[in-house]
């Protein structure tokens, strides 16, 4: 697992230096991962020589320079007949862990210091507390959206204190966070959203705009819906003896993304939500990057949920805006499944990006734009084929370098070839190649 090259989970040193205790206090701050010395950062195994005083002392320098102590386990391998240590770092529960008064994180294969922001971030998970737990400055709020809408989908009529402290928004009689920002006058200047319809494929020209300030997230989301139904055309096919609906862009798709927006944003940065309807497609930003502790590939593939807001993301639960944790990514994926376009997910330090392509220009279209995406997706599949036939052994990278795919794409076209019997794999870890088995 980890010879298949440098990530934000592995780093490989060819020898021991103290530039190592920065990337174990990373793993510590925010994710498990893996140190490996004995290995060069192209891939080559050098090995290490008397391995027990190495490991000796890199226990000394992180017992002596990381605060607080982080857990980590040593494991000698042998590959190529050289030996390698293995540091695992565990991910820890009292952050910041520091190297000399500084937290670091992962970035790509690079480990950099934290900024002030998530520096702040990682001291409140040291105490088991988010930004939507602290106490809100403004106290004089109503919740009349909120119980509006617990009324309808609960049966519950009377919003008393009592119910607003077992839903986690009064804590020692006081309204936190959470409480604003699903409050009626929601005064938190964080949790902005602008929504903006354009006139075609760029920004050039705006057709309409909205923006949402001060009011319930939970009406947020209700605006945000109707914004949908407002610019994105709807209608119905014949398919057999049925009608089918048909959406430029699933509904189901648009609610998800919106919904992940609301809850999972990092509102104690000051920047504005965005959604953005274009000619060919929505893009929905949410400010703040992953949760922490959150991989990317972990939030692509969806099986893993972290919520940045526990108590926001319990009440869209509750009143079944939401399924359940862990859904919303793979539900996307799910509207998106026969089709030969596919929504993107973008993530950044700062920003999380999800971006829904229209399945076609509009209705009228519609078989023929999804025959003009089948093929498109036909010819990167053949493209591929001609670059593994010309260049025998060629690297998924170098392959994704010459194409205009994501990783994800690339690898699932790939593998399409190798189920085709076309191509074929040789080799493990960095040295994995592929190369042609039949014309």
């Amino acid at each position: 697992m980890f010879l298949d090259g440098e990530k934000k989970t592995v780093e490989y040193k060819q020898e021991y230096s103290r530039t190592i205790l920065k990337t174990v206090s990373a793993y510590a701050n925010f994710h498990d991962g893996y140190v490996i010395l004995g290995i060069k950062n192209d891939g080559i195994i050098v090995g290490i020589d008397k391995i027990d005083e190495l490991k000796l002392n890199i226990e000394n320098a992180i017992n002596d320079s990381i605060l607080p102590r982080p857990y980590y386990e040593f494991e000698i391998v042998t590959v190529e007949k050289k030996k390698l240590l293995v540091v695992k770092v565990y991910k820890g529960d009292h952050t910041p862990y520091t190297y000399q008064n500084k937290a670091y994180m992962r970035r790509d294969t690079s480990t950099v210091q934290v900024d002030a922001m998530i520096n702040q971030n990682l001291i409140l998970e040291g105490r088991n507390l988010g930004y939507e737990d602290l106490i809100s400055r403004n106290q004089g709020l109503t919740f009349n959206y909120l119980k509006q809408l617990m009324k309808k989908h609960l049966q519950i009529s009377d919003l008393s204190d009592d119910l607003l402290k077992t839903l986690g928004l009064i804590e020692n009689e006081h309204y936190n966070n959470a409480a604003a920002l699903l409050s009626d006058e929601n005064p938190q200047k964080s949790s902005v959203v602008q929504l903006i319809a354009f006139a075609d494929t760029s920004v050039s020209r705006i057709k309409d705009r909205e923006t949402l300030d001060a009011c319930s997230v939970l009406e947020q989301f209700d605006v945000c819906m109707t914004f949908y139904k407002k610019h994105i055309n709807t209608g119905e096919i014949i398919d057999s003896p049925y009608r089918k609906t048909v959406e430029d862009i699933p509904i189901v798709a648009y609610r998800e993304a919106v919904a992940n927006m609301l809850v999972h944003r990092d509102y104690s940065v000051r920047v504005d939500s965005r959604i953005e309807i274009f000619s060919d497609r929505i893009e929905i930003v949410s400010p703040g990057g992953l949760p922490l502790g959150l991989l990317n590939e972990e939030f692509i593939e969806g099986r893993i949920s972290k919520a940045r807001n526990i108590k926001i993301a319990d009440i869209f639960l509750r009143l079944k805006i939401i399924e359940k944790l862990a859904t919303g990514i793979r539900r996307i994926r799910e509207q998106y499944a026969e089709q030969y376009v596919k929504p993107k997910f973008i993530t950044s330090e700062h920003s999380v990006t999800v971006v829904l392509p229209y399945l076609g220009q509009t209705l009228n279209n519609h078989s023929k734009s999804i025959g003009e995406e089948k093929h498109i997706w036909e010819g990167k599949e053949q493209l591929i084929y001609n670059l593994i036939k010309k260049h025998p052994m060629i690297k998924r990278v170098d392959i994704q370098s010459h194409i205009d795919l994501e990783k994800s794409q690339t690898i699932e076209l790939i593998n399409k070839l190798r189920k085709t019997g076309r191509i074929i794999k040789v080799g493990n870890g960095p040295s994995t190649g592929y190369k042609v088995l039949r014309d």
